[in-house]
């Protein structure tokens, strides 16, 4: 097996994608090991012909609906007629917007590049330093795969077998307790850094003017979360649900979506989720593989040969999904790392919807972590400025990320308690 990792290795070297190369690496393995090939396909097939995943278009698709139709920019302007007077009230409103518009499209990559090209420049003439704009844009991003509806807790789901109700119901208050950890974070940062608050009072008007050019818009994530929080419908339909009614809102409402417009649109959709389809159907090859060999079972005797303390393992396994995020996509974490530790953390008595949040976490950090972060290239590319001045501003937001992460590993009841 050792030799399969070595050319998992020279294949990233050589530029292949972590889709490509954890599937042609199963593959060669399946086929130098005298294996049916027949499996190829069968795995293959199988990794992705799951009801469930039928979310994670639909989720994308809503996602560029309210992106493209206004529906998130009218939610945005009513958070700033609530929060624009604050210090740094402009980077508090990025990250609850970013929070909001990720959660929907599930995608932190498309919020770093959709927001960050709005809310970025809007900061740097408030006096915001370019790297620090972009940082907030970095850090915030990832949250909607913490915060549902998430398309990670749908693969997470469909590998464990947990309550996708569940998961949303503990990934709320976890994705909130990241939020307030960096809207806190950057509200005394930008303090710090002499940035003032608008010093207009509140005005009424333009806030109930915001309030009720919003309220359609805000219907969208009511179905998402609410729908399935109050078990009206699966996140499945739920997610169909909001697409159409995001649709009718953009067209037919707010009128900022044409009918010309829809076909691009859906393109763009088709291909973020083809991206997805073909990282979980090459991981779930590579993970078959990993079974056979019988690499899940002996990461358990290791681990527990290590140290029986349950606090220390905990510790290991966030340690390695970390260091692992800052290299792989979050679907390919998901479908490789998880089916690895959750005979770990089970048999430490860990219940699989709070893994299912620590795992999320994680992939979460990874994705605005050097030197492989997506979020952070994104938001660096968005703000024009160099990744190693970019760097240097995400550190303490990485710091506080891993904090909370901490937090919630070691005190479950902070986030399970909504499940039942």
């Amino acid at each position: 097996m050792i030799l399969y990792l070595v050319l998992a290795l020279v294949f990233m070297a050589m530029g292949a994608s972590i889709a490509i190369t954890i599937g042609l690496v199963s593959i060669l393995y399946i086929f130098f090991n005298d294996i049916p090939i027949n499996i190829i396909t069968q795995k293959l097939i199988t990794g992705v012909d799951v009801s469930a995943l039928l979310a994670i278009p639909l989720f994308i698709l809503a996602g560029d609906i309210m992106g493209k139709g206004g529906l998130a920019q009218r939610i945005i302007r009513l958070a700033s007629s609530l929060i624009g007077r604050v210090s740094g009230g402009l980077g508090i409103i990025t990250v609850i917007a970013c929070m909001f518009f990720a959660a929907i499209s599930g995608s932190g990559v498309a919020t770093a590049a959709a927001l960050g090209s709005l809310m970025i420049p809007s900061m740097i003439n408030k006096g915001y330093d370019k790297g620090f704009a972009s940082s907030i844009v970095a850090t915030a991003s990832p949250l909607g795969v913490i915060i549902p509806p998430s398309i990670s807790f749908i693969i997470y789901a469909n590998l464990t077998g947990a309550s996708v109700s569940d998961l949303y119901k503990a990934g709320l208050p976890a994705g909130l307790f990241v939020g307030i950890a960096l809207i806190l974070l950057f509200y005394f940062l930008a303090k710090k850094q002499g940035i003032k608050a608008d010093h207009d009072p509140f005005n009424s008007k333009e806030f109930f003017s915001a309030l009720k050019e919003s309220i359609w818009a805000l219907g969208t994530p009511f179905i998402l979360v609410g729908g399935v929080f109050g078990g009206i419908f699966t996140p499945t339909e739920s997610a169909a649900v909001a697409v159409i009614y995001a649709l009718f809102v953009a067209i037919f409402i707010y009128k900022d979506l044409k009918w010309k417009d829809l076909f691009p649109l859906l393109v763009g959709s088709a291909k973020m989720t083809a991206n997805i389809m073909f990282i979980i159907t090459n991981a779930s090859l590579l993970a078959w593989v990993l079974t056979s060999e019988g690499i899940p079972q002996a990461l358990v005797t290791s681990l527990i040969g290590i140290t029986e303390n349950p606090i220390a393992l905990l510790l290991i396994i966030n340690l390695i999904i970390l260091i692992v995020g800052t290299f792989m996509e979050t679907s390919a974490i998901l479908v490789i790392l998880v089916p690895l530790f959750l005979p770990v953390v089970t048999s430490l008595g860990m219940d699989p919807v709070h893994f299912g949040i620590i795992v999320t976490i994680n992939t979460a950090i990874g994705l605005v972590t050097p030197p492989f972060g997506v979020c952070l290239f994104t938001a660096a590319s968005v703000g024009k400025v160099a990744i190693h001045k970019l760097s240097k501003h995400v550190v303490l937001p990485i710091i506080v990320m891993i904090i909370v992460l901490l937090f919630i590993t070691f005190v479950p009841d902070s986030v399970m308690f909504m499940v039942e």
